[in-house]
């Protein structure tokens, strides 16, 4: 979550664009989940709009803490299970696709601790200065460790460059923003958000229906078995 509740107002309306424009690009039902991913950023960043209203009074302590286990939901339990179906439903017959049944195994284990952390009333959501800190707690800290191998390891074990690349920068963005967060310093994350969906907006563009062979990039990563 970001700065305040009109700062992620902004980026929401801003990341509703892009969103729009990844589903208008799906070609086929198994690109759907994944071009979701903006539409749920979406969906997150105007929850965290709301608490930061339930922080300044106005709307209901209720209200605040439904918005904050929803939020927490998505954050921790939907994601590490839902980026790596989403991968594995683009992904064609291979290796590729075996491995990333693999991460969304290991998915499945954060996915549901921490969705059942959360059912017993475990999730907390603290205000600070610039930014809302979020724990889970009980949970122990191999959870945090699976989360991050199944969302960028379905990443990296793709069969497309595109996403081997934006799981290398995910891997680092993420890293650098805990630093940074833990120095205290005003959260970013709404931002990240806004950034991975107009990769995936893009993704969603790219022209994949060319010639074998045509094209300098495509020719270059076959002998790779990776997709341009």
């Amino acid at each position: 979550m970001c700065l305040s509740p009109q700062f992620d107002a902004v980026v929401a309306v801003g990341i509703s664009v892009v969103a729009v424009d990844a589903l208008r690009h799906c070609r086929t039902g198994r690109e759907v989940p994944l071009a979701l991913l903006p539409a749920i950023f979406v969906a997150h960043t105007l929850l965290s709009a709301v608490m930061w209203l339930g922080v300044d009074g106005l709307v209901s302590d209720d209200m605040a803490q439904s918005a904050a286990t929803l939020y927490l939901f998505i954050a921790y339990a939907l994601m590490p299970i839902y980026l790596p179906i989403a991968i594995l439903l683009i992904e064609p017959p291979g290796w590729h696709r075996r491995a990333v049944v693999a991460m969304c195994g290991v998915g499945a284990i954060p996915a549901v601790g921490y969705a059942v952390a959360l059912g017993l009333g475990r999730g907390t959501a603290m205000p600070d200065s610039y930014y809302i800190a979020f724990s889970i707690d009980g949970t122990a800290g191999l959870l945090g460790v699976l989360y991050v191998v199944s969302t960028c390891g379905a990443l990296l074990l793709s069969g497309s460059a595109p996403l081997i690349s934006w799981g290398l920068v995910n891997a680092v963005v993420l890293s650098g923003l805990v630093a940074w967060n833990s120095l205290g310093l005003p959260a970013l994350w709404c931002l990240w958000a806004a950034m991975t969906s107009v990769c995936v907006a893009w993704f969603m563009r790219r022209a994949r229906a060319m010639e074998p062979g045509t094209d300098w990039v495509e020719t270059a990563l076959q002998p790779r078995g990776l997709r341009p």
